[in-house]
């Protein structure tokens, strides 16, 4: 039998993880609250104010396609423009993207409602809740920059603060009440399938480091 090419093999198991999951929550139409779900949020709603509203209404913007888009996009100008294979040039934006279609498809497939348990910190999005979509983008930015082909690997402070920044968004919407915690692990899992796959997937992909390519780059370099 003839395996898929890698890339689609890795869109369907993000896919089959992401429906996979929320079936443990949701079945028939009915999504249970796991302890995990509320304990989590009964935390965080215990250490709102108006002031870490603000906070986190701001900060949760860092997740948005809105935000991200553009500087992937600019990423993959900014490569074009250092004479990089359009397919490196790509990687970033695509695997952006890829991300943000496949959680919204698990978001129409499992149908999970936003929470209800606390007021809210802003109004409640106007999609479904399984799995944060916030999450999954920013993660799957911060990896895509972190496995980028054809340069070489940044250094690994660079991993931590996007791994953080990637962290403080998912709290963001914890505390402002408008994602179940599963619903963060839920993006979170997708979108390291996802990106990992779509790495696996470049042109040489065996040194996705890049590292001897570019001789004038070096190891501490940003990402």
């Amino acid at each position: 039998m003839k395996k898929p090419p890698p890339l689609l093999a890795g869109a369907l198991l993000a896919l089959l993880t992401g429906v996979a999951a929320g079936l443990l929550l949701c079945q028939d139409g009915i999504c249970r609250v796991i302890a995990l779900d509320r304990t989590g949020l009964a935390l965080f709603h215990a250490l709102r104010s108006d002031g870490t509203d603000r906070l986190a209404a701001a900060l949760t913007w860092a997740g948005s396609l809105a935000l991200l888009l553009p500087v992937a996009l600019a990423r993959a100008a900014w490569l074009r423009r250092q004479q990089h294979p359009w397919q490196e040039a790509a990687f970033v934006p695509a695997a952006l993207l890829g991300t943000t279609l496949l959680v919204h498809a698990v978001k129409l497939l499992v149908m999970r409602p936003r929470p209800d348990l606390f007021p809210t910190g802003l109004p409640l999005p106007p999609d479904l809740s399984f799995p944060s979509a916030h999450t999954a983008q920013v993660l799957a930015l911060v990896l895509a920059l972190w496995w980028q082909p054809g340069r070489p690997r940044p250094a690994a402070i660079w991993l931590a603060a996007g791994l953080a920044l990637a962290c403080a968004v998912a709290a963001t919407r914890l505390h402002l009440q408008v994602h179940w915690p599963t619903d963060l692990i839920g993006g979170a899992l997708m979108a390291l399938i996802w990106v990992r796959a779509l790495a696996g997937a470049m042109p040489g992909a065996s040194r996705i480091c890049g590292c001897g390519r570019y001789p004038g780059t070096t190891q501490s370099d940003p990402p």
